[in-house]
């Protein structure tokens, strides 16, 4: 019975080291092997990404081609400003405002060039405008700038009224001016310096 009874302890204890030799591998194996799937995983998006890059790599001579013909194509169409640089192309801006000014009713005080250092495909021209006016040269100044080509955009407007007095006390007529800042915004395609 001794014996039997060895046996059995020596059965149970060699199962129980036997479990704990692969309780050990399990925690030593299970963490190394969600590791290698984790990587596995990794490098297949990896892959994945290089082979959509490598293929917009591949496209790029058909992309830099449409849009060579959509800048022609914009150009033809009046969008920017023609002109061979950019102080030639404030110049134009400052002559265009002055027409459309006076032109209105109102009277143009001053325009100055902003100079503005952004480099890309287009090259903005900002021009700051200030004029005296009534409500409705304003109205036919701002629509005359932002309703014809080439695109132009009137930014940071700034309208003071003043109350005017003209005439003696008989003859007297009141009336309202306004004295507007604002700053037209225009493009040059790219390319022009």
């Amino acid at each position: 019975m001794n014996l039997r009874s060895n046996n059995g302890k020596c059965v149970l204890l060699l199962g129980g080291v036997a479990l704990l030799i692969l309780l050990l591998l399990a925690m030593i194996l299970w963490p190394w092997w969600n590791k290698m799937q984790f990587y596995d995983a990794a490098a297949t998006q990896s892959a994945d990404r290089i082979e959509r890059y490598q293929r917009l790599l591949d496209s790029r001579p058909q992309l830099a081609k449409r849009l060579k013909t959509l800048r022609q194509d914009l150009g033809k169409r009046g969008f920017f400003i023609t002109a061979a640089n950019q102080e030639l192309a404030a110049a134009e801006l400052q002559n265009r405002v002055k027409k459309i000014v006076s032109g209105a009713g109102g009277k143009l005080i001053s325009t100055q060039k902003v100079d503005i250092d952004k480099d890309g495909d287009t090259r903005e021209i900002e021009v700051k405008v200030r004029m005296k006016g009534d409500v409705e040269a304003l109205a036919k100044v701002l629509h005359e700038l932002e309703g014809h080509l080439p695109v132009l955009m009137v930014q940071n407007i700034s309208v003071r009224s003043r109350r005017t007095v003209k005439g003696r006390r008989k003859n007297r007529v009141e009336g309202y001016e306004l004295d507007v800042n604002f700053g037209l915004v225009g493009y040059l395609p790219g390319g022009s310096k």
